[in-house]
């Protein structure tokens, strides 16, 4: 233990500790009506650790939101390299959506309210970096089918609310509380849906 009473560990997992008790807090309280002391106490950290980390509550939730985003972005992108079709492309990244949504609901609970965090001009940029980079790989990645006829050809902003937006809808309504249907139970109603609605006729 250390002089504080806090248990010894490595700076990498301080700081996950660190972004699991914000989480935590997060969920119950919301963004907005969270403090620094409440992520500390949760955290069993100090104030200099958490500012030290992430520069205050601001950074935190900035830092949660990417690692976050880039772990759902980085999950679907190494089950779309395993797909062989456009069709088995399109359900997957529903099924895809479904499955991390349904495995993490605190974590899809927050990210879904990104409108309540305030992100500083670095972590704009990496946003931005990191969604240019995702949306340009999976739109590589399903221009071939679309060159070959088996999909629509669509204006490219169109694909991902077409496919993706449904489903989030969906998910939104489960995470809230306003549906009790499992995400498992309709995913694939809402892949099938998806690709009936980009293939090729």
């Amino acid at each position: 233990m250390s002089r504080r009473g806090q248990p010894n560990v490595s700076t990498p997992e301080r700081r996950q500790v660190i972004l699991a008790a914000a989480l935590a807090c997060f969920d119950e309280f919301g963004v907005a009506a969270t403090t620094v002391d409440q992520i500390r106490d949760q955290a069993r950290c100090s104030i200099g650790s958490l500012y030290h980390h992430f520069g205050g509550k601001e950074g935190v939730a900035s830092a949660l939101f990417i690692e976050g985003i880039s772990d759902l972005n980085a999950g679907l992108l190494l089950r779309l390299e395993a797909c062989a079709s456009a069709e088995e492309g399109v359900r997957t990244v529903v099924l895809h959506y479904a499955d991390w949504v349904s495995r993490q609901p605190q974590l899809a609970r927050f990210l879904l309210h990104s409108r309540e965090i305030h992100f500083a001009p670095e972590a704009k940029s990496e946003l931005k970096a990191i969604y240019q980079r995702h949306f340009g790989a999976v739109f590589s990645w399903f221009g071939r089918f679309v060159l070959r006829g088996e999909m629509k050809q669509l204006p490219p902003e169109t694909y991902i609310p077409i496919i993706s937006g449904p489903i989030e809808d969906y998910a939104r309504l489960w995470l809230s509380g306003r549906t009790r249907t499992p995400l498992a139970e309709v995913a694939e109603v809402f892949a099938e849906a998806a690709w009936n609605a980009v293939r090729a006729r």
